[in-house]
């Protein structure tokens, strides 16, 4: 789940929490399938295949940087 908030003084203020993605992160055990940088921008995430035919080995990541910033290019506010 994600939320946008506001910081007012000492209050937090979160909106309505909604799902962040329609599919759920893979199950790789113990440790986290996700992580979330410093600046909170960008997050990594482990995601499972589709189908189990699609399953075999990879050796590649795909990093979407700026994400925020490309949305809101590609669908600016009010449009």
């Amino acid at each position: 789940m994600v939320t946008t908030y506001s910081a007012n003084g000492d209050l937090f203020v979160p909106e309505k929490p909604r799902a962040w993605s329609g599919r759920q992160l893979a199950n790789i055990g113990a440790i986290a399938s996700f992580d979330l940088a410093p600046d909170g921008r960008r997050i990594a995430a482990i995601m499972p295949v589709e189908k189990p035919e699609d399953q075999q080995p990879q050796s590649y990541m795909t990093f979407l940087l700026n994400f925020a910033d490309e949305l809101q290019r590609k669908a600016p506010v009010g449009k």
